[in-house]
C-alpha cells in the first residue's frame, strides 16, 4: 500500500488546499480529477518557499507538466524558460498563477516588479493574473489611495479598482505592470492609454456615509451588504481579482 501523506488536503471550488501543521500558511493548486489521487497520496514539503516531493519534484513544475503536456513542457525547458509565479508566491501553484518565462526575465521581475509591487501595495495593489479559460492576462489595480476618474458627463468619482486585459506576450504584461508602479510612484497617476492593454474596466468606489465609530472599523453593513472601509489607514485592498472569461475585443 502507498505511504499515507503527512499533509491535509481539501477541495474548495476548483482549488486544492494543502496544509501541514508547522507551515506558516496554506498552500494551494488547481483541482483536476486525473491527478488528484496521485498528488494527495504524496507528502509535500516546504523548502525555500516552494513545495516539493521526492518522487514528483516541485509542485509548480508538476502542475505545469500536467496542464501543458510533456512535449510543450520539455520544449520550453530546453529553450531556457523557467516557471514564474505571477504573484511571487511559491505556495500558490494554481495554474492561473503559473507561466513560462525566460530565466533572465524571471530574474528581472524578481528584482524589479515583485519588489516594487510589495513596497507600494498599501497605495495601489498591482497584481498580474492569467485567465486559463481565454489564455489572456490581466493586470488588476486595487486603489487604496483616493484616486479619481471622470465619467462621460464630466463627473468625478473615486475608483475602487482598474483591470487591464492583455492578449500578448507575458513579458510585455510584466513591463506594463512595472511601468504602472513607476508612474504612480513618481507622478501620482495611472495612464491607461500608455499601456499595451486590449481593453480596460474601471470599478467605481461606493460612496457610503460613515459614522465616527464606523470610520475606525474595517467593514460596514448597509441593507445587509458588507462594504470594505478604505482610506482610513486601517484596511487595504491587497489584490483585486481578475474577471474570468473576459474576451479581448481585438488583438494587441
Amino acid at each position: 500500500m502507498p505511504r499515507s501523506s503527512l499533509n491535509t488536503f481539501s477541495i474548495s471550488g476548483n482549488e486544492i488546499n494543502i496544509i501541514r501543521s508547522f507551515w506558516p500558511r496554506m498552500a494551494c493548486t488547481t483541482y483536476r480529477p486525473d491527478y488528484y489521487d496521485e498528488l494527495t497520496s504524496k507528502t509535500w514539503t516546504l523548502n525555500n518557499g516552494y513545495l516539493s516531493n521526492s518522487s514528483l519534484g516541485l509542485l509548480h513544475r508538476y502542475i505545469m507538466r500536467k496542464w501543458y503536456g510533456d512535449e510543450v513542457f520539455d520544449y520550453f525547458t530546453s529553450e531556457g524558460y523557467v516557471i514564474d509565479h505571477l504573484n511571487n508566491d511559491g505556495m500558490d501553484c494554481r495554474i492561473t498563477n503559473l507561466e513560462f518565462l525566460k530565466k533572465n526575465y524571471n530574474v528581472a521581475k524578481g528584482q524589479a516588479f515583485d519588489v516594487d509591487a510589495k513596497k507600494i501595495r498599501f497605495r495601489i495593489a498591482v497584481n498580474i493574473f492569467k485567465d486559463f479559460t481565454t489564455d489572456c492576462y490581466q493586470i488588476s489595480i486595487g486603489c487604496n489611495d483616493p484616486i479619481c476618474g471622470t465619467d462621460s458627463d464630466g463627473e468625478r468619482f473615486y475608483i475602487q479598482s482598474i483591470t487591464l486585459l492583455y492578449d500578448c506576450n507575458y513579458a510585455i504584461v510584466i513591463n506594463d505592470a512595472e511601468n504602472i508602479l513607476l508612474q504612480y510612484e513618481s507622478e501620482g497617476k495611472i495612464t491607461i492609454s500608455n499601456t499595451h492593454a486590449c481593453d480596460s474596466r474601471i470599478c467605481k468606489a461606493i460612496d457610503v456615509q460613515l459614522t465616527e465609530e464606523e470610520k475606525n472599523g474595517a467593514i460596514v453593513i448597509r441593507d445587509g451588504v458588507p462594504y470594505l472601509v478604505l482610506g482610513t489607514g486601517n484596511t487595504f485592498i491587497l489584490s483585486a481579482h481578475y474577471d474570468e472569461g473576459w474576451i479581448p475585443p481585438k488583438k494587441c
